[in-house]
This record gives structure tokens, C-alpha cells and sequence, in this order.
């Protein structure tokens, strides 16, 4: 039934999430076709929840950029906590979540709880694995993803799992 109704909608309301460096920015960036959301190798340059009209494979996205989730233990500072506040909220609102992870440490548990978070607000999610460019052994590792998902996140069974580079373009379609 989610299917139907995004197919219908004529702005499909999409969020990227995940841990900081993850590579959410440049994965938009690539989308869109043009350098809208700045990037850089530190962390946390992503403070709000900053949305972006595409139009992407005939169909219209407003993509949700958030800043990235770290442990909650691992947040001090107060304009972070609204950052997170600002991730949620951007969940909340749109109708498919991306979870993007790491190819090089892909499913800590920071990745699970944000992927549950994810099911339990009935949100349609696809597991994304970025950087995936730079592994050697794909084959072997995406077995290996494949195994780790069904094994740490029964609940999600049947979610996609993707494989994606926000350079170069790799397994967007």
C-alpha cells in the first residue's frame, strides 16, 4: 500500500540519514547534478535539516540533507541535540528514509537504532551502502552485508539493500 500511494504523489517527500561522514551531502550533491549542499572530510558541516527540490529518473523529490546521528552518549553540545531534533523531524515527514552507511563500517549500532527508529514510524526504508567505489572484495562483502542485515535487524526483512557511491554515481539508478 505505501507503494501506491508514493507512486501517486507528485513530490515524493525522501530523507538521507546516518552517522556523521557518512556521505549524505555528496550523495545529493550527485542526485541534484550540481554542488547545492556543502561537503567536506569533517564532521557535522550539516547542522540543519536542509531540504532540496530534484527531479530525479521523470520524478519530482523533495530530498531531505540531516545532519549526521552520533551516539546519544557522544552528544554535547546543544546545537547538536537540535540537529538530531531536526533528523527526526525530517523522518517524520517523509515518506522513504535512507539509511546511508559506510561501506567501511556498515551496521554499528548507531546504524540499527537509526534503521529501527525508522520501521516503528512506518516510514518505507532503504538501506543504502556508500563509498561502495572503494571496496575491493564486492562480492564477498556484499554477501556479507546481506547476512549481517537479516542477522541484526530481523524485523527488516525484505528492505532493500543498496550499493552506492556519492562520487562517482555508482548504483543511483
Amino acid at each position: 500500500k505505501k507503494v501506491s500511494l508514493i507512486s501517486e504523489a507528485k513530490e515524493i517527500q525522501l530523507s538521507i540519514i546516518g552517522r556523521p561522514n557518512s556521505g549524505k551531502s555528496t550523495l545529493i550533491n550527485k542526485i541534484a547534478g550540481n554542488q547545492r549542499l556543502l561537503t567536506g572530510p569533517e564532521a557535522g558541516i550539516t547542522r540543519d535539516a536542509i531540504s532540496t527540490s530534484v527531479c530525479w529518473l521523470g520524478q519530482n523529490f523533495r530530498i531531505f540533507d540531516t545532519a549526521g546521528m552520533r551516539k546519544k552518549a557522544k552528544i554535547q553540545d546543544k546545537l547538536e541535540k537540535l540537529s538530531v531534533s531536526d533528523t527526526l523531524k525530517a523522518v517524520r515527514f517523509s515518506q522513504i528514509v535512507v539509511l546511508l552507511a559506510d561501506v567501511n563500517s556498515p551496521f554499528d549500532s548507531q546504524d540499527l537504532k537509526i534503521a529501527d527508529l525508522t520501521e516503528r514510524e512506518g516510514r518505507c526504508l532503504i538501506i543504502a551502502i556508500n563509498k561502495w567505489d572503494l571496496e575491493k572484495r564486492k562480492n564477498e562483502k556484499i554477501l556479507e552485508l546481506r547476512k549481517n542485515l537479516s542477522n541484526l535487524l530481523p524485523q527488516l526483512s525484505g528492505v532493500p539493500l543498496v550499493t552506492v557511491s556519492g562520487i562517482s554515481g555508482v548504483g543511483l539508478q
